[in-house]
């Protein structure tokens, strides 16, 4: 981390503990039911504050890629979230990330709306059950690659506007977003996505939960290209580049010296739809996903430049005059993931964002979970473009707030030949 970086870092902080201090002077009560929360003698301000710690350990078994075995802080984040009056707002800081900007996760400010919320600044597009349960309870070190850490890579948070709400066994969410984030450039790319789910049984013993989602991004002038992208080997392992629309020409071709073979148009377009079956009975937890995504080509690149961008020369034949020619691409992404609870706890449903929760310990020995995976992308429209992963794990919950997680993957990539494995340790805290 720079000098520039930590103290913006500094600044963050010491702005945060002001301004509970600020409240606390005037405050009626300080709550500290599992975090810190400052309300003021009137009731119309409010502050809460609270984190996450996620401490990770990466051993490589290389193949043809040679990553990197190390540790890293996977995310060392700052929340503050609260009210002013009848408006509710987030602030959240990743310091993990690099920088100040880079860091930003949620940012928002929010009001009740019909039942629900209405947001405006930046959060997560309303897509995948797996990319809106929180990284404190995911059930492995990563998320599957129907997410931000597959098929909407680069595209975790956005800014724009969004409402969502739930009904008992309902739930509905929508935005409208900006194709970008607090550190990406200034664009013109648009999208919307929206998400609805259903969980016809919903007991203290037994879950079923079902849901679809829909998502339409639309890059513009200075937007960046909008890929699908596998960590087959988990985070900080190799990567293989699975899809991506032209975006602007100066991004996509800036770095590579290949406008002569850029003959196609600019921007493009991504639409994706997902499905979603999940459930829980006693012990025993399963979840499903399934998205397809279109990306938009009618573009053309030399074969050196397409063996930059997917580390392998061409599956297909290449004009000699106009390059490979890469059209629309038609992307498939699916997990199957599931576990069981061997100290007999149940892992919860959260019936109001539609997803699953970390079971809470009964013994004061903690919570023994073992878990399991198995993932795959792949492009239909480019021959053995394609990658999955087996994963086994184990959880353990030592209380409500602290885990420690031990995920081995088994990573390949059809593409490139690739079959680099991954032992990932993280121990976690969050309040």
């Amino acid at each position: 981390m720079d000098s520039r970086t930590f103290r913006s870092a500094n600044s963050i902080i010491t702005f945060m503990a002001a301004a509970l201090l600020s409240w606390q002077v005037s405050a009626d009560t300080a709550k500290t039911e599992g975090d810190l929360e400052i309300v003021s003698e009137d009731g119309t301000f409010s502050a809460t504050l609270g984190g996450r710690i996620h401490f990770d350990t990466y051993l490589f078994d290389s193949d043809i890629e040679d990553p990197v075995s190390t540790t890293e802080f996977r995310r060392a984040r700052i929340t503050l979230t609260g009210k002013a009056y009848s408006w509710k707002y987030k602030l959240e800081q990743d310091f993990a990330a690099g920088d100040t900007l880079a860091g930003f996760r949620e940012v928002w400010l929010g009001h009740d709306f019909f039942g629900g919320i209405i947001r405006i600044g930046q959060f997560k597009p309303f897509r995948a059950m797996e990319e809106l349960t929180s990284s404190n309870e995911i059930l492995m070190l990563e998320r599957p690659f129907t997410t931000a850490t597959g098929i909407y890579d680069g595209r975790q948070f956005q800014q724009g506007i969004g409402w969502n709400n739930y009904w008992d066994c309902y739930t509905a969410g929508v935005m409208a977003f900006n194709l970008r984030n607090a550190d990406t450039p200034r664009n013109e790319g648009v999208g919307v996505a929206g998400r609805f789910t259903w969980a016809p049984i919903n007991n203290p013993l037994t879950t079923l939960h079902f849901g679809i989602s829909y998502s339409f991004e639309n890059a513009n002038r200075g937007s960046e290209p909008l890929e699908a992208d596998a960590d087959y080997a988990g985070r900080r392992g190799p990567s293989q580049l699975i899809a991506l629309t032209p975006g602007d020409e100066d991004f996509f071709f800036g770095d590579f010296d290949d406008e002569e073979f850029f003959f196609g148009d600019q921007g493009g377009t991504v639409d994706a739809l997902g499905l979603e079956l999940a459930g829980a009975h006693g012990p025993f937890y399963a979840q499903m996903e399934y998205t397809y995504g279109d990306y938009e080509g009618d573009y053309n690149v030399s074969e050196a430049v397409f063996e930059d961008f997917f580390d392998a020369p061409p599956s297909f034949e290449c004009d000699p005059d106009f390059g490979c020619f890469i059209g629309d691409q038609d992307v498939h992404a699916w997990y199957i993931q599931g576990s069981w609870l061997i100290t007999g706890e149940h892992k919860p449903y959260n019936n109001k964002k539609g997803v699953f929760k970390s079971p809470k310990p009964r013994s004061p020995w903690g919570a023994w979970e073992l878990t399991a995976r198995y993932e795959s992308i792949q492009n239909d429209e480019i021959s053995h473009l394609e990658a999955d992963s087996w994963i086994v794990g184990v959880n353990y919950y030592h209380n409500p707030k602290v885990r420690f997680m031990l995920n081995y993957r088994w990573g390949d990539d059809d593409f490139t030949g690739d079959g680099t494995d991954q032992l990932g340790i993280r121990a976690q805290m969050n309040w």
